[in-house]
């Protein structure tokens, strides 16, 4: 049976991660265990709240990137409004950048949004450039590449012309963002964008050692080369 292990602080927000976590181990049929930062654990999701027990009330928790970025398995950071903690919006949104985490990012959200009966919202941030030759590149390659990966999945595709913070912090109507981790292995930008400002949990997709070797299928290369957005 799957195991999906909280990260318990004794913050309030550990409640929040507990509750959040146990709404979706009773969607996938899961056990939920809760475990201290530095137990021994082996579990295929682990869930935190985003503050911890001591610092800042406004910021992110010393440990949660810690426990992001090192884990293992997919990690959920338990933030936002009640609505979007509770499912109420009926909506996974999956921020996607044109990277080789997109076809990871792009599974999970597909299976919550399944889990949950949501819709499944696409989207890729894009900000518009200064430089006036950029002004006309074409990010909606990005799109496309995502819609062929979900093979006739039903979504909805969105290009925002925005800041990823930005685009990240107005999806006030979702109830869960998914992202991968970055190419940096340790957090990338948008990920860390995503933990900061998101207005509803943040699941962070890690790619499993069998997606690391099948890589992402082979598509057509972009008009003119886009920027990397983690």
């Amino acid at each position: 049976m799957e195991s999906v292990v909280v990260i318990a602080d004794g913050s309030p927000w550990t409640e929040e991660a507990v509750q959040w976590a146990a709404a979706h181990a009773k969607l996938v049929d899961a056990e939920v265990e809760t475990h201290r930062l530095e137990d021994d654990f082996h579990a295929q999701l682990v869930v935190v709240g985003y503050q911890a027990r001591t610092g800042s009330p406004l910021g992110l928790g010393s440990h949660v990137l810690s426990v992001v970025c090192a884990s293992g398995c997919d990690a959920v950071v338990v933030r936002g409004t009640p609505d979007a903690r509770h499912g109420m919006h009926g909506r996974v949104t999956a921020l996607v950048s044109g990277g080789p985490d997109d076809a990871g990012v792009l599974a999970r959200a597909v299976v919550f949004a399944q889990n949950r009966g949501a819709a499944l919202r696409v989207l890729h941030a894009a900000p518009l450039s200064v430089v006036r030759e950029d002004l006309d590149e074409d990010h909606g390659w990005v799109l496309q590449r995502s819609a062929e990966l979900l093979a006739g999945f039903p979504h909805t595709a969105v290009l925002v012309r925005k800041q990823p913070h930005e685009a990240i912090s107005r999806c006030t109507d979702t109830d869960l963002i998914v992202v991968g981790p970055g190419e940096t292995r340790s957090c990338g930008a948008v990920t860390r964008a995503a933990l900061h400002h998101a207005p509803c949990p943040v699941l962070v997709a890690h790619r499993s050692v069998q997606e690391e070797h099948r890589g992402v299928p082979s598509l057509p290369a972009p008009r003119r080369p886009v920027r990397a957005t983690v």
